[in-house]
């Protein structure tokens, strides 16, 4: 408790201008292009969110750590935002949100069976992201309880090439992630094709102070309105598909 009441303070003080610009911290995820590349400190979110933190007066310093440990660490005290949050736990302050994923179903246009609904999944070999289960609507997780063969991964980037040797027949990703690894396997195929069965999910961040939510709002407000918004997704997707 004195530790969040600390932090409190120290944010008032820099919201009123009285102490030098420094660096705003935001807890995010591992390697996940387009999105994050850590190497690089490069990709979609890390730019953008950059570019959210200079708008607000500050710099941005990055903590990379697995999606499903972000909330536990911010509520332990890490960070002075959260990324990739769907819900608000008391306490705690979303922003608008952010960012957008898409997930998709993809499939090789000769697989033998046609894809309507999900519950054509039965039977298949499947590879998805990891979590999809928890993220995707009920009755997909129905569907691939009776899959041939079902696998969640962390690293993506050999999906595309599974799919292409006929070693599964679905991948479930989102859209940029199976672009981005898509056009670097096989940049002249067109043998893949996509089915959208999923509604877009939309990310906000979670503040500690209703005052830091809301900078960060005016900010992303101000972004939208600039060229580097579309500048940012032209980059890293080849299309505008965030709003």
């Amino acid at each position: 408790m004195q530790r969040l009441l600390y932090l409190g303070l120290i944010w008032v003080v820099l919201l009123t201008g009285s102490a030098q610009a420094q660096q705003l911290q935001f807890l995010v995820g591992v390697e996940k292009p387009p999105y994050i590349q850590i190497a690089s400190k490069t990709g979609y979110e890390l730019e953008l969110l950059a570019a959210i933190a200079k708008r607000m007066g500050f710099d941005s310093q990055f903590i990379h750590v697995p999606n499903g440990r972000l909330l536990d660490l911010f509520i332990e005290g890490q960070a002075d935002l959260v990324s990739l949050q769907r819900g608000s736990p008391s306490g705690l302050y979303a922003t608008q949100p952010y960012i957008s994923y898409q997930n998709i179903l993809i499939v090789r246009q000769d697989l033998y069976k046609e894809i309507l609904s999900l519950s054509d999944l039965i039977g298949l070999r499947v590879v998805a992201f990891q979590n999809a289960r928890q993220f995707l609507p009920p009755d997909y997780a129905a569907a691939v309880a009776k899959a041939s063969s079902y696998l969640e991964v962390v690293e993506q980037h050999q999906l595309p090439t599974l799919l292409l040797k006929n070693r599964v027949d679905v991948l479930v990703m989102d859209r940029n992630i199976f672009w981005h690894y898509y056009r670097q396997t096989a940049p002249n195929d067109s043998s893949l094709k996509v089915l959208n069965f999923f509604k877009v999910n939309h990310y906000h961040m979670l503040a500690r102070t209703p005052e830091v939510a809301e900078r960060f709002n005016q900010a992303l407000a101000e972004l939208k309105q600039s060229e580097l918004f579309s500048q940012l997704q032209l980059k890293y997707f080849a299309e505008l598909n965030q709003q």
